[in-house]
């Protein structure tokens, strides 16, 4: 499998990890144990299996500090959630944690060539 593969494959597993994160936050503006509290809850579970699979496969293809590394990326994917779905307000705190991660995520990168 291709360098480019393998990163499409990692980015698209943290996507439907932050997903997970998305339908638990749905799933707490209901009421505990109501129909839809329940249907947001499973999905938050179905998301966090594929993920579990995803990640056993990618780590026999990628080392697990470069996988591990880019699971950084997750927190950025959520505020992106929080702002998109739930209109909440990205903080100077939120920008600079952003701004760090994807700085260590780039220093790794090029450690790696």
């Amino acid at each position: 499998m291709t360098k480019a593969k393998i990163l499409i494959l990692l980015s698209l597993s943290l996507v439907i990890q932050s997903l997970s994160s998305v339908f638990i936050k749905f799933a707490g503006q209901y009421e505990t144990l109501s129909r839809e509290f329940i249907i947001f809850y499973v999905l938050a579970i179905g998301c966090l299996g594929i993920y579990a699979i995803m990640w056993q496969f990618l780590l026999e293809l990628i080392p697990l500090t470069t996988a591990y590394l880019r699971k950084g990326i997750l927190y950025i994917l959520i505020l992106f959630w929080s702002v998109l779905l739930f209109k909440e307000h990205v903080t100077v705190n939120n920008i600079i944690g952003s701004i760090i991660i994807i700085a260590g995520i780039s220093l790794h990168g090029m450690d790696e060539h």
